[in-house]
């Protein structure tokens, strides 16, 4: 995880993840960005909550300056962060996200004139929302508005994850496709113009086939 860490951050690999992210808070020891980037090492080394990070991240030292920090923040700041968040951040956030993956994505660079773009579009129930207990307690929050759905899209030829999107737990899996297809249409399609005609045919041949959720 330092090696990591180590590459990432001097190479800039994930400054257009936040580079325009505007929050409201002000900078005393942290950036937003730092602050951001400590909840995703957070993420990477298994914290299943921010208040993990005050006894898994914050006391590693030798981590923390892996990845360009004198230390970690601590849970509290990192929790005001996320708090600071608002429908806007997160759309600026995403923003972020979709420069980095066009930046860097192979798919954007699929011959849409020789070949098919496959697609493994999947709906999975978040069980981690509902840890405790029963099984049948955890179907039930699975099924009802307290839970969530992930809908991710990937294209395995290429081992990337094209995008992904939460639904609440009562979303059924067929009203979440035509969605995901026109996403798919304007992120590949816009991303080779000279090859969008066969690209947005192939999307809306997809379209009309029948789909199963069986894998």
């Amino acid at each position: 995880m330092g090696v990591l860490g180590y590459c990432l951050t001097r190479t800039g690999f994930l400054t257009p993840l936040w580079q325009d992210l505007e929050l409201p808070l002000k900078t005393v020891a942290y950036t937003p960005g730092e602050k951001l980037l400590a909840v995703l090492v957070s993420i990477l080394t298994g914290c299943r909550a921010v208040a993990q990070a005050n006894t898994r991240l914050r006391p590693d030292v030798a981590l923390a300056q892996a990845w360009g920090q004198a230390r970690f923040a601590e849970q509290s700041t990192l929790a005001r962060t996320l708090d600071a968040f608002t429908p806007w951040q997160v759309a600026q956030l995403r923003a972020g996200s979709d420069s980095l993956f066009r930046r860097e994505s192979r798919l954007l660079h699929h011959d849409f004139d020789h070949a098919w773009l496959w697609l493994d579009i999947d709906l999975t129930p978040f069980t981690d929302l509902a840890p405790g207990g029963s099984q049948h307690e955890r179907q039930v929050r699975e099924k009802n508005d307290y839970g969530r759905q992930l809908a991710r899209v990937e294209a395995p030829q290429y081992h990337e994850t094209v995008f992904s999107r939460l639904y609440p737990g009562t979303q059924d899996s067929g009203p979440t496709y035509m969605p995901i297809l026109d996403t798919l249409e304007t992120v590949c399609c816009s991303a080779r113009p000279r090859s969008n005609t066969r690209c947005c045919a192939q999307m809306r041949a997809s379209a009309a086939m029948p789909m199963s959720t069986m894998r």
